[in-house]
C-alpha cells in the first residue's frame, strides 16, 4: 500500500510540474501547444512504463493466446508510442501544412469542377426561357467557371501567405529556406514526413530538457527520478520509431512508385521516338514537344531519386545515431540506483539532440528552371497516389 501511495504522489507531482515547466521553455509556441496535451501525453507515457516494466518478467513467447509475452506486448508498446506521435506533432509548422494541403486539395477540386462545366458549356444552348430553371445555357455555366476561377484565386493567395507563415516559423527554428526550397518541401511527397520529424523532435527537445531539470530536483527520490528518466527513454524510442516509418515509406511506397512511372515513360519515349522517324512532316513538331515533355519527365524522375535517397540517408545516420543513445537509456532505467547516473545521462542525451539537429532538417533542391520544378510538383502527386 506504502508503494502504491508512492507512485500516486509521484503521478501528481509530474502532472502538476511539468506543464509549468514546459510554459518556460524556449520554444514558447510549440511547449504551450503540448502543455496543453501533457495530461494525455503523460497518460501513453506512463501506461507505456508500466508495459515496459513488466516485459521483463515475461516469456518470448507463449502457446497460450490468452496470456502475454514480450511479443505480444511489444505490440502495445509500439500502438501506444504511435499515439503519443501523434500528440507530439502539435506545432505551428504542422498546423500550417495542414492548412496548406486543405487549400491545394480544394484547388484540384474546384478545377475538377471546373474542367466538367467546360465540356457541359460546350454542349449546352446558347440561351433558355427563363421558365425552364432546371437547364443550363452558355451564360449560365460561364457565371459558375468564373465562381470557381475566383475561388481558385483565393486560395492560391491563401497558399501565398501560409508559405510566408511557415518561413517565419522555420526561421524562429533556425532553419532558414528560401522559397524555392520551401516549394520543394511543400510539394514533396516527404514533405508532410519532414515537418512531423521536425516538430516532432523540437517538442522532444524541449520536454527532455525540463525532465532533466525535474530529475534534478526530485533530490534523493530515486523512484521519481527514474520514472523521469523512463518518459525519456521513450520519447527517444518515439523518435527512432517515426524515422524508420520515414525510411519505410520512402524504401516501400515512393521507390516503387517512382520506378513505375520511370518505366512506363521509357516506353512511351521509345514509342515516341519511333513514330517521329516515321511521321509525316506535319506531325514531326507534335511528336518532338510530346518527347521533349517525356525527356524531362525522366530529367526529373532521376533528380527525384537522388533526392529521397538523399534525405534517407540522412535520417538513416539520424536514427543509428538515437538507437545506439536509447539503448543506453533503456538499459540505465532499468537498472539504475541513483539519480545522479541519470541527470549524467539526460546530460549527454541533451548533447546528442544538438548534434543531430541539422540530421532531422531535409535536404531540400533549388531548381535549375520552372519547368523542372513543375514536373517535380506533377510527379509528385503521381508517386503519392493517395493524397
Amino acid at each position: 500500500m506504502k508503494i502504491y501511495q508512492k507512485k500516486i504522489s509521484m503521478l501528481i507531482t509530474v502532472l502538476i510540474l511539468i506543464p509549468i515547466a514546459l510554459a518556460t521553455a524556449a520554444s514558447a509556441e510549440s511547449a504551450d501547444s503540448i502543455s496543453d496535451h501533457w495530461s494525455e501525453l503523460h497518460a501513453k507515457l506512463d501506461d507505456t512504463l508500466t508495459l515496459l516494466e513488466k516485459k521483463q518478467s515475461l516469456p518470448d513467447s507463449t502457446w497460450n493466446p490468452f496470456k502475454d509475452d514480450k511479443q505480444s506486448l511489444d505490440k502495445k508498446i509500439n500502438a501506444l508510442l504511435d499515439e503519443a506521435i501523434n500528440i507530439l506533432n502539435i506545432s505551428g509548422l504542422s498546423a500550417i501544412k495542414q492548412q496548406i494541403n486543405t487549400c491545394q486539395a480544394d484547388i484540384k477540386d474546384y478545377k475538377n469542377m471546373s474542367a466538367e462545366l467546360h465540356t457541359k458549356k460546350m454542349m449546352a444552348p446558347k440561351d433558355t426561357a427563363d421558365w425552364k430553371i432546371w437547364e443550363n445555357d452558355v451564360k449560365d455555366y460561364e457565371n459558375k467557371i468564373a465562381a470557381y476561377t475566383e475561388n481558385i484565386a483565393e486560395k492560391e493567395q491563401a497558399i501565398d501567405e501560409l508559405k510566408a507563415r511557415l518561413q517565419e516559423q522555420f526561421s524562429k527554428q533556425g532553419i532558414i529556406l528560401d522559397s524555392e526550397q520551401l516549394d520543394t518541401l511543400i510539394s514533396s511527397v516527404t514533405g508532410d514526413d519532414d515537418i512531423e520529424i521536425i516538430s516532432v523532435f523540437n517538442n522532444i527537445k524541449a520536454i527532455t530538457a525540463k525532465l532533466q531539470d525535474l530529475t534534478d530536483e526530485s533530490g534523493e527520490n530515486i523512484e521519481s527520478a527514474r520514472r523521469y528518466y523512463g518518459m525519456h527513454a521513450l520519447l527517444l524510442k518515439i523518435l527512432i520509431n517515426l524515422q524508420q516509418a520515414y525510411t519505410d515509406r520512402v524504401d516501400h511506397r515512393y521507390m516503387p512508385e517512382l520506378a513505375g512511372i520511370e518505366k512506363d515513360n521509357r516506353w512511351l519515349m521509345k514509342k515516341t521516338r519511333s513514330l517521329l522517324s516515321n511521321s509525316e512532316p506535319q506531325h514531326k513538331k507534335i511528336y518532338q514537344a510530346n518527347l521533349d515533355a517525356q525527356q524531362l519527365t525522366d530529367k526529373t524522375v532521376l533528380l527525384y531519386r537522388q533526392y529521397l535517397e538523399k534525405n534517407k540517408t540522412r535520417m538513416n545516420r539520424s536514427r543509428e545515431k538515437i538507437f545506439k543513445e536509447y539503448q543506453a537509456a533503456e538499459n540505465t532505467y532499468m537498472t539504475v540506483s541513483t539519480a545522479y547516473a541519470l541527470i549524467a545521462m539526460m546530460q549527454d542525451a541533451d548533447n546528442l539532440y544538438n548534434s543531430i539537429t541539422e540530421l532531422q532538417i531535409p535536404d531540400l533542391l533549388t531548381f535549375d528552371n520552372k519547368a523542372i520544378k513543375a514536373e517535380f510538383k506533377k510527379l509528385s502527386g503521381r508517386i503519392d497516389k493517395e493524397q
